[in-house]
């Protein structure tokens, strides 16, 4: 018997010995603070068996994210787990339904994981979204930069809080799918995991325009994050990255999938740079979702027909797509004579989200599309790949 409930006692022993165990988590009194403080912005779900007993647990923590200038809310599925000997039960599976179905009554329109499998989660409609690269670079090889005239300061997290804060959100490349983040989620992501150092970049005015956020540990100097807002600011910071070129081994460093700047500048290139795959994403509310998305002319008229969304069954059917006021206009219907598209959820998503072009998915089959619909999607969609910079 599995017995799925909303857990509202999340600091409860039974939870964090769930957590321990399944993650290889020491529960010191900073990781059971971490824990407790993202379950308090999160729904928390928990399987039990017959006895009572708490068997699997699935915590989604509430969020938005800016897509194109788009905010939507996002439910951050993190913290799957079940003891092994209520695995293969089901109970993930019936948390999972219960999870997209409250996100759909309560409007939350998408959700991201990190996925331990992907072809586990592509069956709730999941899909391979975000990329990173994988800077892990002798010291030596790490490309210089010239001087600047600004000055670097390393500050306290208090200091230095409103200033990343800003700086994050005034990036584009922050614009296309990554959090839209709140101070508890910042205090939770720099100060709750290990010890950062921060550093802020001012231009030669005074005015902050970058950031690094970094460790160093064993020889190794790890950029944890890196933000800038212009060309100087990341030549300064770079700067601060080189002059500890002499003390460490090496330089590691993992970024939402970027446009190589380090690589495009080196005098001399960098020998190994790797992208790997990183989180998934999925359209829980498709209606919600076209009704505000930022098409770019808004223009023209075509359809989507959406197959097969076995966990979010209301999305499948119908969608006929207009602009009226600059707007889009959504209509159900049970038939259309518009150009059509014929994909699941999870390639739609895809799209939308810039992952794929149409006509690849098409020569590929993943799609079936009217010339007018390839057109559409090719001259309708905002640019850029999206890029997260965090993990949950």
């Amino acid at each position: 018997m599995c017995d799925v409930k909303k857990m509202t006692t999340f600091g409860d022993q039974e939870v964090l010995d769930l957590v321990a165990y399944a993650f290889q988590w020491e529960l010191s009194e900073k990781n059971i603070d971490r824990y407790q403080r993202l379950a308090a912005h999160s729904w928390n779900y928990g399987s039990y068996d017959a006895q009572g007993k708490l068997a699997s647990q699935v915590m989604a923590t509430l969020f938005n994210v800016n897509l194109h200038g788009t905010a939507y809310p996002m439910a951050g599925i993190g913290f799957v787990a079940s003891y092994p000997e209520y695995r293969g039960q089901g109970r993930i599976d019936q948390i999972m339904q219960e999870i997209i179905k409250d996100c759909y009554e309560q409007n939350i329109v998408l959700s991201y994981l990190a996925p331990f499998s992907f072809p586990f989660y592509r069956r709730y409609g999941y899909e391979y979204t975000f990329e990173r690269s994988v800077y892990d670079i002798q010291s030596s090889d790490w490309p210089d930069s010239p001087k600047t005239a600004g000055s670097i300061k390393r500050l306290a997290w208090e200091q230095a809080q409103p200033i990343i804060h800003q700086i994050y959100h005034q990036q584009l490349k922050n614009q296309r799918g990554a959090l839209i983040r709140d101070a508890w989620w910042e205090d939770i992501k720099f100060t709750l995991r290990k010890t950062f150092t921060f550093a802020v970049y001012y231009n030669a005015s005074g005015t902050p325009e970058g950031y690094l956020i970094y460790s160093i540990e064993k020889g190794t100097f790890t950029i944890d994050e890196w933000g800038y807002l212009t060309g100087e600011a990341f030549h300064g910071l770079n700067r601060l990255i080189v002059s500890h070129r002499d003390s460490v081994a090496k330089i590691h460093y993992q970024v939402g999938v970027d446009s190589r700047h380090l690589q495009t500048f080196a005098k001399k290139p960098m020998p190994a740079i790797l992208s790997r795959p990183d989180m998934m994403t999925r359209i829980i509310d498709l209606e919600l979702f076209l009704q505000t998305y930022p098409f770019t002319k808004k223009e023209g008229k075509i359809a989507l027909q959406i197959e097969n969304d076995v966990y979010a069954p209301w999305n499948n059917g119908v969608y006929e797509l207009s602009f009226a006021q600059q707007k889009p206009v959504v209509k159900r219907v049970e038939k259309t004579d518009l150009p059509c598209l014929t994909a699941s959820i999870q390639r739609v998503g895809q799209l939308l989200f810039g992952v794929q072009e149409i006509d690849t998915c098409q020569f590929f089959g993943e799609v079936k599309a009217d010339d007018a619909v390839v057109a559409f999607f090719q001259n309708n969609l905002p640019k850029g790949k999206p890029v997260l910079e965090d993990y949950f």
